[in-house]
């Protein structure tokens, strides 16, 4: 009989999954790289619009005052860069089941149930701003941006920043894949 080492009784798979992960753990400590000028723009433009968004909208969107919602709409329409009739942000509102309340400027999707897009629902849910791609019913893709509305420490809906591909590679040069990567929570 062989005598047992030290390392004899360390099965082989462990050393393995150790030489595997070893690596793996080492590129998630990475930093991220920069963010380009474009992307950084963006980033601060949309964080801008969507706090002012919030502070205003969280307590109509409570009491579900749809007018209210409607005026704060228009009247930031001439207030806030890229928010107006022809800009190419479209913002909506939430309530907290995920039924858009209303849109600016106004659309046909009004009274649309969101709740099943869980993409949009992450945001009320996580309470933190999150942009995704989204198939609309007509197979239309959009790129959402959503962040929560809270009012008295609750969620009660969420405002939402609709943009399209052409938009955002028009206006601030950004692809999919660098609009995606951009973590609009970072200060």
């Amino acid at each position: 009989m062989v005598p047992r080492t030290r390392w004899s009784a360390i099965p082989w798979w462990c050393l393995l999954l150790t030489l595997i992960l070893l690596p793996v753990g080492f590129s998630a400590c990475r930093p991220q790289p920069p963010l380009s000028p474009e992307a950084e723009a963006f980033r601060q433009e949309v964080r801008g619009i969507l706090k002012r968004l919030q502070e205003s909208l969280a307590a109509p969107t409570a009491q579900r005052d749809i007018a209210a919602i409607d005026k704060i709409l228009a009247t930031t329409a001439g207030t806030i860069p890229g928010i107006c009739v022809d800009c190419p942000y479209r913002s909506g509102v939430l309530d907290g089941s995920g039924i858009l309340l209303t849109t600016f400027p106004k659309t046909e999707i009004v009274g649309m149930n969101f709740s099943t897009y869980t993409r949009l629902r992450e945001s009320m849910e996580r309470q933190r701003l999150t942009q995704r791609p989204v198939f609309l019913p007509d197979r239309s893709k959009m790129y959402f941006i959503t962040a929560p509305l809270i009012h008295e420490r609750r969620v009660v809906g969420a405002v939402v920043l609709g943009l399209t591909a052409a938009d955002l590679e028009r206006k601030w040069h950004l692809r999919e894949d660098e609009f995606l990567a951009i973590d609009l929570n970072t200060r």
